[in-house]
């Protein structure tokens, strides 16, 4: 037994909902009879009333969400197993989402460049699967790994410096956030980490993030996109407009490649460091390289055929509430002549 989506299975704490409800609810009338009545004229309201059957209800409605949220997190019976091959590379890459990329020294921009080449990568991908992480102050996962070549395309294509909201540049984060991407990646699998870059970091201990994910064997690489010599970048302002990116002090900010740092976070992650260039952002050139770790392929076992299951629990749901909707909160009794 499995299940398709088991994040699901975090919605089981609404099944607490109804208890805390009917005990509130409980409270509430309680105080309401101390105020309002008292002694043989509350015996008579509540003259009939089962507390017992009140909280079967509440059970009830209970075990109902819990099968609600059973059925909705997919669950499934596995069927045969057969041994398949495993080949490719697994393959995160960090793209550098802050304002710096908007610098035009690579047509028709840094960051455009850089999607214009992954979306050309893709087409190319044999057996591998991709990851994409964005990161300016912040990383996040804009595309797990998958081979679901137009599902990437799409995606790319909404990548912009808005995606994350806190501007920098923290590729030490990056690098971390893309290690834990692989938690799942089979281990016989290569994987690598390709750090797409002007290198401006704003924060210390990129080359440590990525001796790190050297040791648990996940090469990292390097492309450094921009010029050396520096340029302006342009932004919109209030009205549209589009003006070059000034500091505190009203001076033109000028963006330059680091070179040096982006070569020491491939040296540290036993990787490769490539500079982009208008013609070639030296993707190519990479993935050559990293060609070299699927050169062995080997067998695993993994379940082939699935069969949903989550009618049952459906089905449950439905017949716990009918059961609900019937029940009566107790026996009305008659009231003694005096």
């Amino acid at each position: 037994m499995s299940f398709e989506h088991p994040w699901i299975f975090l919605l089981l704490i609404l099944a607490v909902v109804p208890v805390l409800l009917a005990m509130r609810s409980i409270r509430r009338r309680k105080k309401l009879l101390e105020i309002y009545a008292s002694g043989v004229m509350g015996n008579r309201l509540l003259l009939g009333e089962s507390p017992r059957l009140r909280w079967i209800r509440v059970i009830i409605l209970s075990l109902a969400i819990v099968f609600m949220v059973i059925a909705a997190a997919g669950p499934q019976i596995n069927g045969g197993k057969e041994k398949v091959k495993i080949r490719g590379i697994d393959i995160v890459v960090a793209m550098d989402v802050s304002t710096s990329m908007l610098a035009q020294d690579l047509k028709p921009s840094r960051i455009e460049k850089a999607k214009l080449a992954l979306t050309d990568l893709l087409e190319k991908l044999e057996g591998d699967r991709l990851g994409v992480v964005v990161f300016a102050a912040q990383p996040y996962t804009v595309l797990p790994l998958c081979d679901d070549r137009s599902a990437a395309e799409m995606i790319l294509n909404t990548v912009s410096v808005e995606t994350v909201s806190a501007q920098g540049t923290d590729i030490a984060s990056a690098i971390d956030h893309a290690v834990f991407s692989f938690n799942g990646s089979e281990s016989d699998r290569g994987k690598a980490i390709i750090v797409i870059s002007d290198g401006e970091n704003h924060e210390e201990d990129a080359a440590d993030a990525a001796a790190r994910a050297a040791e648990k064997g996940i090469i990292v690489c390097t492309i450094g996109i921009g010029s050396s010599s520096g340029t302006t970048i342009p932004v919109k302002d209030e009205n549209g407009k589009v003006t070059n990116k000034r500091d505190g002090s009203g001076n033109e900010v000028i963006t330059k490649l680091n070179d040096a740092a982006l070569k020491e976070i491939a040296r540290e992650g036993n990787g490769s460091y490539v500079k982009a260039t208008n013609s070639d952002l030296g993707l190519n050139e990479i993935m050559g390289q990293l060609r070299e770790l699927s050169k062995t392929t080997s067998e695993t076992e993994r379940y082939t055929s699935f069969t949903p299951v989550y009618y049952f629990a459906s089905a449950f749901v439905v017949l716990l509430l009918i059961v609900e909707l019937l029940m009566a909160e107790g026996k009305r009794k008659k009231l003694k002549k005096a």
